[in-house]
């Protein structure tokens, strides 16, 4: 232990530190933990099995996995079989044994997960479409399901934030749609991005390397009880290969991710690649010249061969406005249309439906993609209905407790002093485990363009507020929090 890196996050940036190095680390530590500041997080991480056997955590696996059976079952046309309710569950007839049994479930997975014995040893594996392609993936037994769910859930949240921010793929709060309005944003801020780079792995998932994909695992994890099992979730598949994970595993998702994160990383920071974006083993890179993406394309060759990982010949350089087809639509910078498979698809199964509540799940299932193009002629000719914009319907939610409900985040007002903000609106009258009557702020971020709130209880800026209140056009304004230390230790924070 004592002669190991440690690996520590510091504002979302990463950074190895020697052992020789720790007493600056804790005074660093200790300086953000006394402005306020975000603190830091040290890799490898220890002592995760309390939280991923808690209550709580595996009532959050089961009831995810009992949701995707329920799903499965529906989508493989059983929709019309006996539903039965057990405990506000709606079962399926093969979801019984496993909600009345839920009990002895957990007390199995407690015991295997907290002793370290937890494995992965029943994949069955079945073919699945995905749009034109026929793949092979594999799935465990519903309890392992349940216990890979709940070992990975609170793995993936402390390890998110390693990742960049352009991926999107089966990370929590990220998604296509997510991804394509990231890149969509970049070309708005940066109009001479003219050219793209697209590219995509040959087997990536089989091409993994066991013993580095392991190795990733050790340098942001350390518990003695977890490490065995996580080898096992990488070599489930192939227990005495090289190379390949399961494309089943809740597992693998997160972890293929992690193996692809250095060459991310090195894109962005060592390559330049400043408009970089990966969907899975999609990567889309744009740029203003083809010179610049070609040089790229190199990096990412040499980046790739490093992780045993081979780059398909299908990959080009071309211009936006030829049409680059990513995450189900087609950009040609002027507009976006909905890839062709998607639209024939939409409308080979409208045009067969007979049922009007299928019929009604399809059309909002195409109007989720829809609305992220330029469709809304495809969309008509399609249902023979107008999609409309939110803004256009004139409709407002009023809540019933008449408070105000703000965008973002709830950020604490130590992690915004002396950052240019712009204050928009605020609620009164709010109640929190702190303290009673605290006026709740909304707040934006211009140089981030984040929306963020926070909670104050100081008689000063509440009173500002109130002030602000009764003039016209009072709000937005600009303002700087500053905050002051006063008897012995205590702070308050102030507009300025």
């Amino acid at each position: 232990m004592e002669s190991r890196n440690i690996t520590l996050t510091i504002c979302g940036e990463w950074l190895d530190f020697s052992p020789r190095d720790r007493k600056a680390v804790c005074k660093i530590d200790d300086l953000f933990k006394l402005t306020g500041n975000i603190p830091l997080v040290s890799y490898p991480l220890y002592n995760l099995i309390p939280e991923i056997i808690s209550d709580e955590n595996l009532e959050r696996s089961f009831k995810r996995v009992m949701a995707n059976l329920r799903n499965a079952d529906a989508r493989n046309g059983n929709r019309a079989m006996p539903k039965t309710i057990i405990d506000g569950i709606e079962c399926s007839p093969r979801m019984i044994r496993y909600v009345t049994n839920k009990g002895k479930i957990f007390e199995t997975l407690k015991n295997q997960i907290g002793n370290g014995t937890f494995r992965i040893k029943n994949l069955k594996s079945f073919l699945t479409e995905d749009g034109p392609k026929v793949r092979t993936v594999q799935a465990p037994s519903v309890i392992e399901r349940i216990g890979s769910n709940a070992i990975m859930e609170p793995l993936e949240n402390r390890l998110s934030s390693l990742l960049i921010k352009t991926t999107a793929a089966s990370i929590q709060g990220r998604g296509p749609h997510g991804l394509f309005h990231q890149i969509q944003a970049a070309m708005a801020e940066n109009p001479n991005l003219k050219y793209y780079y697209q590219s995509d792995y040959k087997g990536y998932y089989d091409s993994i390397n066991h013993e580095t994909l392991i190795s990733i695992i050790k340098r942001y994890v350390g518990d003695p009880l977890l490490l065995p099992i996580l080898e096992n979730f990488v070599k489930a598949l192939y227990p005495d290969g090289e190379c390949g994970i399961s494309k089943g595993l809740r597992s693998s998702q997160f972890l293929g991710n992690l193996y692809h994160n250095d060459i991310d990383h090195r894109m962005i920071d060592v390559h330049g690649a400043r408009y970089y974006f990966r969907f899975c083993d999609d990567i889309f890179i744009l740029g203003e010249s083809k010179r610049e993406l070609w040089r790229l394309r190199d990096c990412l060759h040499i980046e790739a061969d490093k992780m045993g990982l081979t780059i398909k010949s299908s990959e080009r350089v071309a211009p936006i406005s030829a049409g680059m087809d990513a995450l189900g639509y087609v950009n040609y910078g002027s507009h976006t249309l909905l890839r062709k498979r998607i639209k024939v698809n939409a409308a080979r199964k409208l045009s067969k439906l007979k049922s009007r509540k299928r019929r009604q799940q399809i059309i909002g299932s195409f109007k989720g993609m829809a609305c992220h193009a330029d469709c809304k002629h495809l969309f008509y000719i399609l249902t023979k209905k107008n999609m409309k914009k939110f803004s256009e319907m004139g409709v407002t939610y009023t809540p019933a407790d008449g408070k105000k409900r703000f965008p973002g985040k709830v950020t604490r007002l130590s992690d915004i002093v002396n950052i240019p903000i712009e204050i928009h609106d605020f609620e009164t009258g709010i109640d929190t485990k702190e303290g009673e009557n605290r006026y709740l702020v909304s707040f934006r971020n211009p140089a981030k363009q984040e929306w963020g709130k926070f909670f104050t209880a100081s008689a000063e800026m509440k009173g500002i507020l109130d002030q602000v209140s009764d003039i016209e056009d009072g709000f937005p304004f600009e303002t700087i929090i500053k905050g002051e230390v006063f008897d012995g230790g205590k702070r308050k924070y102030n507009f300025t």
